[in-house]
């Protein structure tokens, strides 16, 4: 499927923290301001690499669920379809399609979740299937599934990406969470539970 993150976020927020931000450190003398330092880098680098891991199980997940709904636009699916081809047709006879697509929903079900554990858990950077893409279901729903998940990791992804230029201008991630924030007000994914905006974000 087509990256369509850009038009879908267009310029990301400044990743500079803004003037007046206390900084780790900040007002301690030598030795403890660098320890401080170090203790943000070194969160940050944490939150990070659970972020990176979050992504990577979501791309797989996509990738998955992209190979399911290519598979159900030539293979139709649905509760009458599975009920006249149960009825006439062994399981044998129905085709490698079915047998593919049933596999898909196996492997997908043991990651429906995908997010990071402790201080490096973020309700952003959380991706989750409300339902499982299956046979018993028509193609339209199925593939509204694909779409909600592709939303939800263009969000994380987006974020993700933010976070590290922020650390990598800034060296910590102190201020980052705000400035996110700021720019993102609560919305909803493909109509089902709040989630967060996927709106354009612009402007410092």
């Amino acid at each position: 499927m087509a990256d369509f993150s850009q038009l879908l976020y267009g310029s990301a927020p400044a990743a500079t923290a803004p003037a007046g931000m206390r900084t780790p450190g900040q007002g301690l003398p030598g030795a403890l301001r660098d320890k401080a330092i170090d203790r943000a880098s070194e969160a940050a680098q944490k939150k990070l690499e659970a972020s990176y891991e979050v992504l990577n199980k979501g791309a797989q997940n996509l990738s998955l669920l992209n190979k399911f709904v290519d598979l159900n636009t030539k293979s139709r699916t649905g509760a009458i379809h599975e009920g006249l081809m149960s009825s006439f047709f062994p399981e044998s006879w129905r085709g490698d399609d079915e047998k593919v697509m049933k596999s898909i929903t196996a492997d997908i079900a043991p990651n429906k979740r995908v997010e990071g554990s402790g201080t490096t858990s973020d309700k952003d950077i959380t991706l989750y299937l409300e339902s499982l893409p299956n046979i018993n279901q028509g193609g339209e729903a199925n593939r509204k599934i694909r779409d909600t998940y592709q939303q939800q990791y263009d969000r994380a992804k987006s974020k993700v990406d933010f976070l590290q230029k922020w650390y990598d201008q800034n060296g910590n991630l102190n201020g980052a969470e705000s400035v996110w924030s700021s720019k993102n007000p609560p919305t909803q994914y493909g109509g089902n539970k709040p989630g967060w905006s996927i709106q354009p974000i612009s402007g410092n």
